[in-house]
């Protein structure tokens, strides 16, 4: 034999072991679970979802009318998402002002629901335009609920009986 061969060997065996090793221990960090394949993988946004549901070009066709949506609500939003945030961290201030934050918290509430409402004029007057069948496919997706994001800390497991 050789002598090259058992140093060759050794090194061989070495790399061998180390990527088991590796596999094993990027599988534990990952928490043992294989990922879902690409095509179970659904957005949590139930609007994205339902856009891709439709053809290519009724995609193209929507996603051309958003920019106007959001350079016109977007920053509204981003305003009343913040002033949300503001007053509950306001919360620990002394004297509390309870009446002053629920207008705080009503005031950014308006804000979005008039964002909202404006989408939802957006989406039915975009429906209108898609034929029948295509319409009916995307307003049953729109219904569909959203997909929960995953939570870490759960570990696949079987429900409990109390549970569903």
């Amino acid at each position: 034999m050789p002598r090259w061969l058992v140093p060759t060997a050794l090194f061989v065996s070495l790399a061998l072991n180390v990527f088991v090793v590796g596999a094993f221990v990027g599988l534990h960090m990952a928490g043992g679970r294989p990922q879902a394949p690409a095509s179970e993988v659904r957005p949590r946004n139930p609007l994205a979802a339902a856009i891709r549901v439709l053809a290519p070009e009724q995609q193209a066709a929507w996603r051309e009318q958003m920019p106007q949506h959001a350079r016109t609500f977007g920053p509204r939003m981003h305003e009343a998402r913040q002033l949300v945030r503001q007053t509950l961290r306001g919360f620990g201030d002394e004297p509390f002002d309870g009446d002053a934050k629920l207008a705080a918290l009503k005031q950014a509430r308006d804000v979005e629901a008039q964002g909202r409402l404006e989408m939802d004029r957006r989406i039915v007057a975009f429906a209108a335009t898609l034929p029948a069948a295509d319409r009916a496919r995307f307003g049953e997706a729109l219904a569909r609920p959203a997909q929960a994001p995953p939570d870490p800390r759960r570990v696949d497991r079987e429900p409990s009986p109390s549970r569903p």
